[in-house]
């Protein structure tokens, strides 16, 4: 089932908020993963959050949550998404950036805990992604990663 989320997104200094069904779960302080993202390349496209549990890391239909938010402003972007139960979870993001559906050469990608993607490890292991969730909402920084010529990294670094 896809759960909806609260999203803030600033831009310019300013900040817009678009409240969904998951935003009761982060103001009222039950189990939730507040997911700060940074480093967009461009003001464009889509980006689809998941969070997962360990057994369905990275498998289609696997997660747990997830959503997918419009993006307007290179500047970050809050989206809070619910989970089950307090646990261990990963959180996995595609910035769709000409929002296609599709995964293209210039599209984004990040994980909690930001680890080093390469164009030989575009999937890192969840005991590397996952974070611990408790009975309050964690708050959860993924930098966006993004195809330099034969490198992946941050737009800024």
């Amino acid at each position: 089932m896809i759960l909806s989320s609260l999203v803030l997104a600033s831009a310019g200094g300013g900040s817009a908020a678009v409240a969904r069904a998951d935003a009761a779960a982060c103001a009222s302080g039950k189990p939730a993963v507040l997911v700060h993202v940074s480093g967009l390349k461009r003001p464009s496209g889509k980006l689809k959050i998941g969070i997962y549990e360990a057994g369905q890391y990275l498998k289609r239909k696997g997660t747990v949550n997830k959503d997918t938010v419009p993006v307007h402003s290179s500047g970050p972007v809050d989206v809070c998404l619910a989970v089950p139960k307090p646990g261990r979870y990963a959180v996995a993001i595609h910035h769709d950036l000409n929002a296609n559906g599709g995964r293209d050469m210039n599209d984004g990608a990040g994980f909690s805990n930001n680890p080093k993607l390469s164009l030989t490890n575009l999937k890192p292991a969840f005991s590397r992604t996952s974070v611990q969730v408790g009975a309050a909402p964690r708050r959860v920084g993924v930098v966006m990663q993004y195809r330099k010529g034969f490198s992946i990294g941050p737009v800024n670094g």
